[in-house]
C-alpha cells in the first residue's frame, strides 16, 4: 500500500514484520491478518481494505504478520503466542508510534487474536473491530470491557465461520456489540470489499470525532 513504511516490532518470539503509515493522527488502527496456516497474512484484501479505511479517514494505520508469517520470526503457536504478538504490536504503537489510542482490528482468526488481547490493554484502546471472528477456535470471552466500543461485522453466507455461532455469541457478550451483517455475502467479501469498506468508514467517522 502506497504511503507505507516498513517497521519492525520486537514481539515475544522475535522480530515482527509491520507496515505503518502514519498521518499526524493522536489514534490509530492496529489490524491483525487471517489464520497464518491458511494463507493468511497482513497483505490479506480484507486487511488492507479496512487499514485503507481507516485510512481515508485520517488515521495513522499499522499492520504486522505473526510469527512465522511472512519475514516474522518464530513459528506458528495455535493463538497462543499471536496474543502476545497482538500486545507487542499495541506496546509498540503506544510507545515508538505515540499513538494515545488504539483501534484493534482483525479479520477471522485475527480477530479472535484482538478479542483475547483486548481485555489486557482496555485503558489503550478506543475500539474493538471484530470481522468474521472465529468464535468457534478461540475461547471467545461473555464479556468484554467497557472501557472502549466493539464493533462485529459479518456475511450472512459465511462459508468459514459459522453465522449463527457468531450471532449467538454477539447476542450473550456483555456489553453487546455493534452488529453489522452483509446479505449475500461470503467470507472473504468477494465483490463487497467495497461495501465493508464504507461500513467500516460509516461507523468509524461518527465516533472519533
Amino acid at each position: 500500500m502506497s504511503g507505507e513504511t516498513k517497521q519492525v516490532i520486537h514481539g515475544p518470539a522475535g522480530a515482527l514484520e509491520a507496515r505503518v503509515q502514519l498521518q499526524g493522527s493522536s489514534c490509530g488502527l492496529l489490524m491483525c491478518h487471517p489464520h497464518p496456516l491458511f494463507s493468511g497474512t497482513m497483505d490479506n484484501k480484507v486487511v488492507t481494505t479496512v487499514t485503507r479505511a481507516a485510512r481515508d479517514l485520517g488515521l495513522s494505520t499499522l499492520r504486522f504478520n505473526f510469527r512465522g508469517v511472512g519475514e516474522s520470526e518464530g513459528q506458528h503457536d495455535n493463538g497462543r503466542g499471536e496474543v502476545e504478538d497482538v500486545l507487542a504490536a499495541v506496546r509498540f504503537a503506544h510507545e515508538e508510534l505515540g499513538w494515545d489510542k488504539v483501534i484493534l482490528a482483525g479479520f477471522s482468526f485475527g480477530a479472535g487474536m484482538a478479542c483475547l488481547a483486548a481485555p489486557d490493554v482496555a485503558e489503550s484502546l478506543l475500539g474493538l473491530i471484530l470481522i468474521a471472528p472465529a468464535v468457534h477456535h478461540f475461547d471467545a470471552p461473555n464479556s468484554l470491557p467497557y472501557e472502549f466500543e466493539t464493533w462485529v461485522l459479518m456475511g450472512e453466507e459465511d462459508e468459514v465461520v459459522p453465522f449463527d455461532e457468531v450471532s449467538d455469541w454477539v447476542e450473550r457478550v456483555v456489553p453487546q456489540p455493534h452488529w453489522h451483517t452483509f446479505r449475500d455475502t461470503g467470507h472473504f467479501f468477494h465483490g463487497r470489499l467495497g461495501d465493508l469498506r464504507d461500513s467500516i468508514k460509516e461507523e468509524l467517522s461518527g465516533f472519533i470525532r
